[in-house]
């Protein structure tokens, strides 16, 4: 393939890719909106009910879950889940087609550039399309989740200083949603609409651990609505809380700077061979040509691949530690 060739596939891939976004952004553009000023609004009741109910059973309360609440369920109902989770307001509809138009850009790339089979290439585009798009919902959630995580000490200091000076719980959290910054103001500003606008504290509570699904938020929803109907002493448990998120957050500092140079060994290794093949094509294009013309070049090329991402993949793995 040569340089023109390569040139030529990669516009239609990304014209491809704009394509899908432009269409995206015209189709969902209204219900993004719509949905924004629900969700601002607090219609989803029902919802952050069930979900409460939900977690105080699962964590072994007395309140069982309402067998007339209906949820939407499948495979959609999974994607709007992730999307909430992430904080994007596309639909699932939107993000199908945000796959499809990946996928049509895979297969022209790969049946034209590389002569793989169509019939070959449309379900591995599929599936190569769901697997990118699944990897970026779950590092939208993720750096969404350390977000609030990370400001979560500073927002339960908030909230517990709020209730030594006398105020209710939902005044309290009203501080929170004034004070915090970043997602956790917004979480915590729906939590506070929603109950202004008739949602009991759990229901609201448990539409907070349902978007940020973590331990310590479900810990601090249960704890709150169960103080709030048997009374206790909240303050003394918000405090413990704080306190262990920092002890956490200096640890996790703390394993960062341990295994920094086994990360920065783990990003070398993974740059270096395609920095290596891209020296080599620049040096001699027709050096690594078998491996696009020939087909047994292209099942090592496709072999070649798998193996160096699943070597990243291990080598990320093993710097990785959980705090």
């Amino acid at each position: 393939m040569t340089a023109a060739q390569a040139v030529v596939f990669l516009s239609i891939f990304v014209l491809c890719m704009a394509c899908g976004f432009a269409a995206l952004m015209i189709l969902d553009r209204s219900r993004r909106v719509r949905r924004a000023r629900l969700a601002r609004a607090g219609m989803n009741r029902a919802a952050a009910h069930q979900n409460m109910r939900k977690l105080l059973w699962d964590q072994g309360s007395v309140v069982k879950p309402v067998a007339g609440d209906r949820r939407r369920s499948g495979l959609p109902g999974l994607l709007d889940e992730r999307l909430a989770k992430a904080g994007l307001g596309l639909s699932p509809r939107a993000l199908a087609l945000l796959v499809l138009m990946a996928n049509l850009g895979f297969v022209l790339v790969a049946a034209f550039a590389f002569g793989v089979n169509a019939l070959l290439a449309i379900p591995l585009g599929i599936a190569l399309s769901w697997l990118l798009v699944s990897g970026a919902l779950s590092v939208l959630q993720a750096r969404r989740i350390r977000s609030v995580i990370d400001s979560l000490p500073e927002c339960l200091d908030v909230f517990a200083r709020g209730l030594r000076a006398g105020k209710p719980i939902p005044e309290a959290l009203d501080l929170v949603a004034q004070n915090a910054g970043g997602v956790a103001q917004a979480e915590f500003r729906t939590c506070c609409d929603e109950m202004r606008l008739g949602v009991t504290l759990p229901g609201a509570l448990g539409g907070l651990a349902s978007r940020i699904d973590t331990p310590e938020v479900r810990y601090i929803a249960v704890a709150t609505s169960l103080q709030a109907e048997t009374g206790g002493n909240l303050v003394e448990t918000l405090d413990n809380l704080a306190s262990l998120l920092r002890e956490r957050h200096k640890l996790r500092k703390k394993a960062a700077a341990l295994t920094a140079e086994t990360r920065m060994s783990a990003a070398i290794l993974s740059a270096l061979p395609f920095v290596v093949g891209a020296v080599i094509y620049v040096m001699n294009p027709t050096y690594l040509a078998p491996l696009a013309q020939d087909p047994r070049g292209r099942v090592l090329a496709l072999a070649g691949m798998a193996s160096i991402a699943g070597g990243i993949f291990t080598m990320y793995r093993m710097a990785r530690i959980d705090v």
